[in-house]
């Protein structure tokens, strides 16, 4: 005769499943790619990477009304440029752009609004 399997209690399953979330979740947490891990520090406040001592890379994104994200970079001047473009096709009665708004942001504040009259 062969040797008996031994039953695994409950306490043996919880134990074992514990186990693994606790994988899991490590496995979780050293995924965060380094650019998420930035803009969740920026949109905290933090002004640098504590574990690094690096300020963040400042990005500037240009935002217009039904077409979506029309520049994002690291330059403020090629953003207030842009914004310059897409705020006259929004004054032009046939543009792509016409009667959207215009907002520029610095990482996740807002730097420039134009809003068109309704």
């Amino acid at each position: 005769m062969g040797k008996r399997k031994k039953a695994t209690t409950g306490a043996q399953i919880r134990e074992e499943i514990r186990k693994l979330n606790l994988i899991a979740k490590s496995e979780f947490r050293t995924s965060f790619d380094e650019e998420a891990a930035v803009d969740l520090l920026l949109r905290l406040g933090l002004s640098e990477v504590p574990e690094v001592g690096i300020p963040p890379v400042i990005k500037y994104r240009l935002l217009v009304g039904g077409i979506g994200i029309a520049y994002e970079g690291e330059s403020e001047a090629e953003g207030r440029r842009q914004f310059g473009l897409f705020m006259a096709e929004s004054k032009t009665a046939r543009s792509r752009s016409s009667g959207e708004s215009v907002t520029l942001f610095r990482n996740f504040e807002v730097v420039r609004r134009y809003q068109p009259h309704e």
